[in-house]
């Protein structure tokens, strides 16, 4: 007679893959501050989450069912900034396209074609600057987590969360250099003073490719003459400006890729349970 034999299975606790868990806590310790290290950074991140949740037990989220809610709302804000911020990427190209043919024109038209082109993209950036300024409030509502749990997940998932908060302001900053208004010369010495001021008292306004470009642009639509100088030093600058939107636009790209794996990774996980 055969022997019948009971075998118990021994249930252990779900606990998060810990190699995962590590590799995060060691990005989150790195923090670029530059826009596209930034982005960079963060859509490794997002990468090790997928491979955390695909490699962890489908238990590991049942005790914090309240904040994976919430953190799955707070990813569709966040590829919402992401699709938008993409979106005006694709706008700024396109206004430096037209204003670099209306350039290249120039032996066509005089001194004041250019200066109405200029004056046009300078409208448009203030455009862009007011979406900006809509999508910097809509971060702003994000920065708060619903949880106060103490779990070792729970922590390391509101350090992404900050982080991405934190990736996605540098980038808008970045873009939003201030454009001035054209104004009384009287007054031109008190604007360069109030603006040293606000560079050295606000990170948004550190001086980068935008803020150079946006400046020449402003001297050049004001400007009585044109010189060849000013049109070659601007058509470096939106060259400079080309390359770093371009940048931009790819690194975003990435990130809403991982974004995306990400949540569908955390949704398997909840539905293995359901």
């Amino acid at each position: 007679m055969a022997a019948t034999y009971h075998v118990r299975s021994c249930s252990l606790p779900a606990r998060p893959h810990s190699d995962s868990l590590s590799h995060i806590q060691q990005l989150l310790n790195k923090l670029p501050t530059d826009t596209t290290g930034s982005l960079s950074f963060l859509s490794e991140l997002y990468d090790s989450l997928s491979h955390l949740f695909n490699n962890s037990p489908a238990s590991l989220l049942l005790p914090h069912h309240s904040f994976v809610t919430h953190l799955l709302d707070l990813s569709l804000v966040h590829l919402d900034l992401c699709s938008k911020l993409r979106d005006i990427t694709c706008r700024i190209k396109d206004c430096l396209r037209d204003l670099r043919s209306a350039f290249r024109r120039r032996r066509h038209g005089g001194d004041s074609t250019i200066q109405s082109h200029v004056k046009a993209f300078i409208r448009s950036r203030r455009l862009i600057h007011k979406d900006l300024a809509k999508l910097l409030s809509l971060l702003k509502q994000t920065e708060h987590s619903s949880s106060e749990s103490t779990h070792p997940l729970i922590t390391l998932l509101r350090q992404v969360c900050s982080q991405t908060c934190l990736s996605f302001r540098t980038v808008l900053l970045s873009l939003s250099s201030p454009v001035q208004k054209p104004m009384p010369s009287k007054w031109a010495l008190v604007t360069k003073l109030m603006i040293k001021n606000v560079t050295n008292t606000n990170a948004q306004f550190q001086t980068n490719e935008f803020q150079m470009m946006d400046e020449g642009l402003q001297s050049l639509s004001l400007a009585k003459e044109i010189k060849k100088e000013q049109i070659k030093s601007l058509i470096t600058a939106l060259d400079n400006v080309d390359v770093a939107v371009e940048e931009l636009e790819e690194s975003l790209e990435t990130l809403y890729r991982r974004m995306i794996q990400a949540r569908v990774s955390i949704l398997n996980t909840l539905s293995m349970h359901v």
